[in-house]
């Protein structure tokens, strides 16, 4: 390749190097950038004359290629984004979108997750105390062996959401629907359910000191919770 289409390219495309998609571009436009060179250089066209039609024929690339960087990092940031390991503390996650993340190991204490969609993404052995996870959506979700202390989940989707090992003493989920969320050896002392609703719901752990005042359940929940020895006087069965 010319020396000096090597160097423009290299010019457009360094900021984006690490980019798949914006590389596959790159060798391709400069595979046929060169032939087109050679092509007017068999004209009769100088080298330098053939290389400025060259770069002329395909006008501003620059603008092409920042908008595929833009559309990239967006799908970065909703799918499958890996944050573990991570010290994001009292980091604000507000309304985010990210399907099928990783949270794992990380310090996410006093983080903002209001209306977040964090469908299937995964929090294990996380630290999540005062996180706020207020109208979020957590549907598959697995928050698990993680620190729940003074978390918030107001509103919040539940639905086969996993919690299993996971310290939720002391957490208030009133008045909220429950289908599927598994509470697998999670500690739950002081943990209040009042006038929640379950369906298909997992408590295989101590609930002895758990709140359920006016929740409602189906069979199977509240076989669960009976086993478990739940104080449950005064609950609905459907």
């Amino acid at each position: 390749m010319s020396d000096k289409l090597k160097i423009y390219l290299d010019g457009i495309f360094s900021p984006y190097e690490d980019i798949k998609a914006i590389k596959e571009i790159k060798q391709e436009l400069s595979h046929d950038l060169q032939e087109k060179m050679e092509d007017l250089k068999r004209e009769g066209f100088s080298e330098e004359t053939a290389y400025h039609k060259t770069i002329d024929s395909i006008g501003d690339i620059s603008e092409i290629v920042e908008a595929i960087n833009e559309k990239t990092i967006e799908l970065q940031k909703s799918v499958g984004m890996d944050l573990s390991k991570s010290n994001m503390e009292n980091s604000d996650f507000t309304s985010v979108k990210v399907h099928d993340g990783k949270f794992n190991y990380s310090n996410l204490q006093g983080s903002n997750f209001s209306d977040a969609d964090l469908s299937n993404s995964s929090f294990k052995c996380s630290n999540l105390d005062k996180a706020k996870f207020d109208r979020a959506n957590l549907r598959g979700a697995k928050i698990n062996k993680s620190n729940l202390g003074g978390a918030s989940f107001k509103e919040a989707i539940l639905d086969g959401t996993d919690f299993s090992y996971s310290n939720l003493s002391g957490i208030c989920f009133d008045n909220q629907t429950f289908k599927g969320t598994i509470f697998n050896n999670a500690g739950l002392k002081g943990t209040s359910f009042k006038n929640a609703v379950f369906h298909n719901v997992s408590f295989k752990t101590n609930v002895k000191k758990a709140e359920f005042d006016g929740a409602t359940m189906d069979k199977l929940t509240y076989a669960i919770l009976k086993g478990y020895k739940a104080k449950l006087d005064n609950v609905t069965v459907v």
